[in-house]
């Protein structure tokens, strides 16, 4: 007889694996308390749940995004604690850079095969990272769906979310000005952008597995996993200081600040970028990567460029949140972006975009 866990899903197993996530959920509830966007909840059933936030009257966002292949380098490691920071991070970070505050955060894990422990670990991550990013998680899924969803090892998994955010604060591309300064915060990782070109440079150089394999006396796979660093807080505390907001995700320094400033006819001299991470030039220098794609493909050491005429307030506020900042260029009057390279092939010089 054909049954639903004979074709691979265990109804059972799911349930405890929703309970877990549930309760994960519960708890970041907290992080909205007394503030915009405090979570009531009116009925819940699992990951489901009718919930009122209280808003006033305020405009809502919706922004949604996923960790994408970053969650290989999770299987190929075992280790899945820090995911969650690569997910509140693309989510949160890409909503406060249009002014918004995030509030409360969705997602969707699609699974494999399902692992209570590895369920009950992305969960615990999930909690952390809510409280660093001032988040409540008000809803999920899991499914279960078998060979669509493939990987390293036996446990593979997809996770992405949708965050709710409020405005707080209209960056318009008009308020950008010619001689203002560029503040850059430092980023010690990938971030989760560019990792399919960062697997296939240390596939090819190391074999299948490659996460196995030191540099520096630490295992490759952990250097790619680093988690992202979450900045919405620190920004949110710096609006009312800047101008404009680059998150430094697809499309590296020169797509994204590229875009920001398009529409005003204004460029960008950045000299004093902080120095990518050592496993970053590594690629670089495997790959053969010159610098100009590099800073394309990733972020090269920096997660958020940040435009301002109040640098003195800007660079406190960071240092109060522990957060590495420097001043990193100016806006200019000439269009394009010119990067002074800290790059493995081209560095000290001007790279033109």
């Amino acid at each position: 007889m054909a049954t639903y866990r004979k074709a691979g899903v265990d109804i059972a197993l799911g349930d405890i694996c929703s309970e877990i996530m549930a309760a994960a959920s519960n708890r970041t509830f907290a992080s909205r308390k007394g503030k915009i966007g405090e979570i009531k909840v009116l009925e819940s059933r699992g990951l489901h749940r009718v919930i009122t936030i209280s808003i006033g009257p305020s405009m809502l966002m919706l922004n949604s995004d996923g960790v994408g292949t970053k969650v290989e380098i999770a299987e190929r490691t075992g280790i899945h604690r820090t995911i969650s920071f690569d997910l509140f991070a693309m989510l949160c970070d890409d909503a406060v850079r249009y002014g918004a505050e995030p509030v409360s955060l969705s997602n969707i894990l699609d699974v494999n095969k399902l692992s209570v422990d590895i369920v009950r670990e992305i969960s615990e991550g999930m909690v952390k990272a809510a409280k660093v990013a001032g988040v409540a998680v008000v809803g999920g899924e899991i499914a279960e769906l078998g060979n669509r969803i493939s990987g390293y090892g036996r446990h593979n998994y997809n996770w992405a979310g949708t965050v709710l955010s409020v405005i707080r604060k209209e960056m318009r591309p008009e308020d950008i000005k010619k001689g203002q300064c560029i503040v850059a915060l430092e980023e010690k990782g990938f971030r989760s952008n560019g990792i399919t070109l960062v697997r296939k440079i240390l596939r090819d150089n190391y074999g299948e597995n490659w996460h196995q394999k030191k540099a520096g006396g630490k295992p490759m796979g952990q250097m790619v996993l680093v988690p992202s660093t979450i900045y919405s807080p620190v920004v949110l505390d710096m609006l009312d200081h800047v101008s404009g907001i680059a998150h430094i995700t697809g499309g590296g320094i020169p797509g994204k600040l590229g875009r920001l400033l398009a529409p005003v006819r204004l460029g960008a001299d950045i000299t004093e970028l902080f120095s990518p991470p050592e496993i970053m030039l590594l690629c670089q220098k495997l790959g053969k990567v010159d610098d100009k794609e590099a800073y394309k493909v990733w972020n090269m050491g920096q997660g958020m460029l940040l435009i301002t005429s109040d640098t003195e307030r800007v660079l406190s506020i960071a240092k109060r949140h522990r957060v590495k900042a420097r001043i990193a260029g100016e806006i200019t009057g000439k269009d394009g972006v010119r990067i002074e390279s800290k790059g493995y092939y081209s560095r000290g010089k001007t790279l033109i975009y």
